[in-house]
């Protein structure tokens, strides 16, 4: 682009738009506050890409007809333009100094938009924008199969715009909700997360999709709760509409047994998203860690009114029923949700667990021999193990399998000691979070002698 005229009065440059007749700076589709004086600076920079353009013709611009020194208001006014960048004169990713004579704006600029089409507003021509909805759609959609497809999609839109901090941070979440998952090693993703993750707050330090990657990856990969709550705070100071941001401070408050702020944020997040499939459920799972089952259940019917296969809302649809001892409901909603899910080893081992609640041993002895043949050929939480072994009371391999988790780092023990499935074991288990998932170390569970744990028939 040579110059901003009738056919370009939108300008995109990383996870920037310039609207040249809306007089407006978007960053990642929100409104960014910027005076006039940086605006028009910024204006004349992005005329001539890639262009020195000098102090004078700045000054005569900005303060025409006027003879008198205008070095410090001009100096003030770049200062206020780079701040809201988050641009650095020494580490320039926009604008480059060149001391004595002018700025150079140096960012590749993405085709701009001919206002004389009909292309939908805020989307460019290389689909980037496209590609980075799509891949937050497939991510909300939870399954192994979408989380692959959500990867693609951030990718593609990463090979368009390789710093786009959404792309980066949308990536960084989804490495995350893998490890969640249960079905890929943590340790495989962790790396990546964090490459992600870094690269995110390198683009867009003040980005508040960032620093949610950011607590995110604190909380699943460091189990650092301190840092995960300051990144998940500031990313709600960034954006208070953000309902990511307060889904996921919810889901750590949760972990650490915090259960009325955890509610209070969870339906924060739901009135900013009050559709959102994720945000509905993780609501009727922090219900059921709550205890208030009822309410769960609920919930639960709720998300399913929107989409009757969404299969995490099923399998706490049947936690909940359980705890009402209502077996045969629990199982029903176990089996929908492995039918939904393509036996996902989640929905497999809550089927588990329910069949052995429910009495039928036979039954969760089959699921235990299924989810075990299918560890063989890839990777299978021991949580989901542990969470069937506990259906049929074998408790000491119950604590065996947990032993194997904390081993693997796994994040599922997240929700170790607010989980009311393992309340029956809850004396033999450490209390408080996971700490032991700090970096440096794996949780470990106190040795206990062999006739201090519940018998088989306890």
């Amino acid at each position: 682009m040579a110059e901003l005229n009738k056919a370009a009065r939108i300008v995109r440059f990383a996870e920037f738009e310039f609207d040249l007749d809306q007089r407006e700076l978007l960053k990642a589709g929100r409104r960014v506050p910027l005076q006039h004086k940086p605006f028009r600076i910024l204006e004349l920079l992005l005329r001539q890409p890639g262009t020195l353009v000098t102090r004078r013709q700045l000054v005569e611009e900005l303060w025409p007809g006027l003879h008198v020194n205008f070095e410090h208001g001009l100096n003030t006014a770049v200062n206020s333009l780079r701040q809201v960048l988050g641009d650095s004169p020494r580490e320039c990713r926009f604008i480059e100094t060149r001391p004595g004579l002018g700025y150079r704006f140096i960012a590749p600029l993405i085709a701009p938009i001919d206002q004389s089409s009909h292309t939908p507003p805020r989307v460019d021509s290389s689909g980037c924008h496209q590609d980075y909805l799509k891949g937050r759609f497939f991510l909300h959609k939870m399954t192994g199969s979408a989380l692959q497809r959500a990867i693609g999609h951030f990718q593609s839109a990463l090979e368009a715009v390789p710093d786009n901090a959404l792309a980066l941070s949308g990536l960084a979440d989804t490495y995350g909700q893998l490890a969640l998952s249960g079905t890929v090693r943590p340790a495989e993703l962790s790396q990546a997360a964090r490459e992600s993750s870094a690269a995110a707050l390198q683009s867009g330090p003040d980005l508040a999709e960032a620093h949610v990657a950011l607590g995110r990856l604190r909380m699943i990969f460091d189990g650092d709760w301190t840092g995960a709550a300051e990144a998940f705070d500031v990313a709600i100071r960034l954006d208070r509409t953000l309902a990511d941001a307060y889904r996921a401070r919810a889901l750590l408050r949760a972990s650490l047994n915090q259960h009325e702020q955890a509610l209070h944020d969870a339906r924060e997040a739901q009135a900013l998203s009050p559709l959102s499939l994720p945000i509905g459920y993780e609501l009727a799972w922090l219900l059921c860690l709550s205890k208030n089952f009822q309410e769960a259940v609920s919930q639960s019917w709720t998300v399913l009114s929107l989409d009757p296969g969404f299969f995490p809302a099923q399998e706490v649809l049947g936690l909940a029923y359980g705890q009402f001892a209502s077996h045969d409901d629990a199982v029903t909603e176990c089996e929908n949700a492995c039918m939904c899910s393509e036996r996902h080893p989640s929905a497999l081992a809550s089927l588990g667990y329910a069949y052995g609640a429910a009495g039928h041993a036979s039954r969760a002895e089959q699921i235990l021999a299924e989810v075990l043949e299918l560890s063989q050929r890839q990777y299978v939480s021991w949580y989901f193990i542990a969470l069937v072994q506990l259906g049929l009371k074998q408790h000491d391999r119950v604590l065996e399998s947990l032993q194997h988790a904390s081993l693997e780092r796994d994040p599922l023990l997240l929700w170790l000691s607010a989980d009311p499935r393992f309340l029956p074991i809850s004396a033999w288990l450490p209390t408080g979070p996971p700490t032991g998932l700090r970096v440096g170390g794996t949780r470990g569970f106190p040795p206990h002698p062999e006739s201090d744990y519940p018998s088989e028939h306890s």
